[in-house]
C-alpha cells in the first residue's frame, strides 16, 4: 500500500469508528464503549495499522482515529442524554509519547460536552513500548488533567509486570484469553482470581472476549468488576441523529 493511500484514508476520513460496550457485570448495565477503528477498503485494522507503519504515518492515522471517536461519542452523548458513560480509545506508545498529544487531547475536549475523566487512554500493546521514559512525562501530564490511563492486553501482548509497575494505570485490561472457556478452566479462574484480590479495587479490571453465557456467569462469580465481547455486544456503529 502506498503512502498517498494512507494520506487519502486518513486526510479524507475514509474510515469509522464502531464502539463495543463495556459492562458493569453485578448488575448487567452499560458503563462504556471502546471504540474500534474499521476501513472498508481495508479487512482489518491491524493490516492497515501495518501499511501505516512501513511508510511512518502511524501517529496522523492514530490520532485521526482518536479525534473522530472521540466526536462520534459525544454526539451519541449529547443525544440520548446518558450519564457518565466513559470512552476508551487505543493509543500507540509513540503517539502518546508526542509532546504535542496532550494539547491535541484536550483541544478535542474543549469542544465537546465531555470530560477528561470520561476519556479512557488504552495503550496499545501491538507496538513494542522500548523505552518507557519517553511516554512517562505525558502520562503523569495526562494524569493530572484528569485523563484514564489502561494497559491493554496485560499478560498476553507486549506490556509486562515491569510496564505495569511503571506506568501505574488506572485501569488494566485482560486479554480474550483469559476469557475463552473460563467456565471450564479452573487455571484461568485462579490467575483472575490473584489478580483481583492482588489489586484489591486499586485498579479497574476489564476482561475482554466474553463469548458465552457459561464464561459470563464465571466471571461474575469470580467477582470480575467490568467484561466486553461478543456475548454481551457485538462493536456497532452508535444510532446519531442527523
Amino acid at each position: 500500500m502506498e503512502l498517498e493511500t494512507i494520506r487519502e484514508i486518513t486526510e479524507r476520513k475514509m474510515f469509522t469508528n464502531v464502539f463495543q460496550p463495556i459492562y458493569h457485570l453485578p448488575s448487567q448495565t452499560i458503563v462504556g464503549y471502546e471504540s474500534l477503528l474499521r476501513c472498508p477498503l481495508i479487512k482489518s485494522p491491524d493490516l492497515l495499522f501495518d501499511a501505516a507503519r512501513k511508510q511512518g504515518y502511524v501517529h496522523e492515522l492514530d490520532m485521526a482515529s482518536i479525534a473522530n471517536s472521540i466526536q462520534t461519542f459525544d454526539l451519541y452523548y449529547q443525544q440520548n442524554y446518558v450519564n457518565d458513560l466513559f470512552l476508551a480509545v487505543n493509543v500507540y506508545p509513540s503517539t502518546m509519547s508526542f509532546p504535542f498529544f496532550p494539547q491535541f487531547l484536550e483541544k478535542i475536549i474543549t469542544k465537546t460536552c465531555l470530560s477528561n475523566r470520561q476519556i479512557i487512554l488504552e495503550i496499545n500493546e501491538s507496538e513494542p513500548l522500548k523505552d518507557i521514559s519517553k511516554i512517562m512525562k505525558n502520562i503523569s501530564s495526562l494524569k493530572e488533567k484528569g485523563f484514564i490511563i489502561a494497559l491493554d492486553d496485560l499478560g498476553t501482548g507486549e506490556h509486562s509486570l515491569y510496564t505495569l509497575l511503571e506506568i501505574e494505570p488506572d485501569v488494566i485490561k485482560f486479554d480474550n484469553y483469559l476469557a475463552k472457556d473460563l467456565s471450564s478452566n479452573p487455571k484461568k479462574q485462579k490467575v483472575l482470581t490473584y489478580f483481583l484480590d492482588f489489586f484489591d479495587n486499586n485498579k479497574k479490571i476489564i476482561l475482554e472476549g466474553i463469548e458465552t453465557k457459561e464464561d459470563m456467569l464465571c466471571a461474575q462469580k469470580i467477582g470480575v468488576p467490568y467484561a466486553q465481547g461478543y456475548y454481551l455486544s457485538k462493536p456497532h456503529l452508535l444510532h446519531i441523529s442527523c
